[in-house]
């Protein structure tokens, strides 16, 4: 089968054709424009903003992919939930317009299921094995999610839990305050650099090193729990630096790249621990890691890492391609076609 994905839910217009004809989900085609540069003088995306040019720039990607290809696919899948609702309604609007026009089923995809199935593209179902614990973190989301099949799946009444295309999916771990993400944007700013701020922090991070000045405690909640915190770890750049200010320390260009480098270390330890924890106690045939926050190399490095050191012989994956990580049609496309090569049901 092959269908269009259109994803909306933020600032990235994403149009892609997926395939799935020999068991693997192949991206035939994957157009995106993104909106960084739109709204990085704002210090962050302002929804108004986004839903006008999701509505200039969606035609115009429609274009290059064009009508021809369009009426090859069997079907559309458009991301319904969750997002900014405005920028939700421009790729809503527009599937249901084409799916009219062309005749052709729309199918409604969740953002997250989306970034949770990410790490299919280019792979096939059974080259990941169940159960799967994944973590998907960006500036929006930070959770760890259990995947099993669902005919062996456990009762598990103290999780929030639903079934999607043969699967068990239960959310076993969220963020109570903000997300990583986040958090990597806002530290960014108090540093001085722009918005988005995940890749500044990892740049600088690569420059710098262990400083006896600087030192984030690590917030790791309850142990046998997998929530997380990163408010936390904000409020202890912001004291570091209002402590430097009084100390009249200069912030340095070296003393900047060494903050970044013990905070990205905070974060990357917090959340390698608790998806590593989380495979244990849940028994993971597989571990994975998607959405924004998955570009970060420290925190692809540090995963294995661990996982060598507790002599853990769990596979890890990740999405194929960086591009899979952020927000992007192609993994909406995943999960259309898993909708429909099932029973079509795309969650209850």
């Amino acid at each position: 089968m092959k269908t269009l994905a259109i994803e909306t839910s933020c600032d990235d217009t994403s149009l892609a054709i997926i395939s799935n004809e020999n068991g693997t989900f192949e991206v035939e085609k994957l157009l995106a424009y993104s909106q960084i540069a739109d709204h990085q003088k704002f210090g962050g995306v302002v929804p108004e903003l986004a839903s006008r040019l999701h509505s200039e720039k969606i035609i115009a990607l429609l274009q290059t992919i064009g009508f021809e290809e369009i009426e090859k696919v069997d079907f559309i899948s458009v991301t319904t939930e969750p997002g900014l609702p405005g920028s939700l309604v421009v790729g809503k609007t527009v599937a249901y317009e084409l799916g009219a026009f062309f005749k052709k089923e729309v199918v409604a995809v969740h953002h997250i299921l989306g970034h949770i199935f990410s790490i299919l593209l280019e792979k096939k179902l059974e080259d990941i094995s169940f159960p799967l614990v994944i973590l998907t973190a960006s500036g929006g989301h930070n959770d760890i999610y259990l995947v099993e099949q669902k005919e062996k799946a456990e009762s598990r009444p103290e999780f929030s839990s639903f079934n999607f295309a043969g699967f068990q999916i239960t959310k076993v771990g969220q963020t109570l305050d903000d997300a990583a993400g986040e958090c990597f944007d806002k530290v960014s700013r108090m540093l001085g650099g722009p918005y988005p701020g995940g890749l500044r922090i990892s740049q600088k991070a690569a420059l710098g090193k262990a400083n006896p000045l600087v030192h984030f405690k690590r917030i790791f909640l309850a142990h046998d729990k997998f929530e997380f915190s990163f408010s936390g770890m904000k409020s202890q750049v912001s004291f570091l630096l209002e402590k430097l200010r009084k100390e009249q320390i200069e912030l340095t260009e070296g003393l900047i790249c060494d903050i970044a480098y013990e905070f990205q270390e905070a974060v990357v330890e917090v959340l390698a621990k608790k998806l590593i924890q989380a495979g244990e106690l849940f028994g993971a045939q597989a571990l994975a890691l998607a959405g924004g926050v998955s570009a970060n190399s420290r925190l692809c490095e540090a995963i294995p890492e661990l996982l060598e050191k507790k002599q853990i012989s769990t596979p890890f994956f990740i999405p194929t391609k960086k591009v899979y990580s952020t927000d992007n049609g192609a993994m909406i496309g995943v999960v259309g076609l898993l909708s429909k090569s099932t029973d079509g049901a795309l969650y209850q």
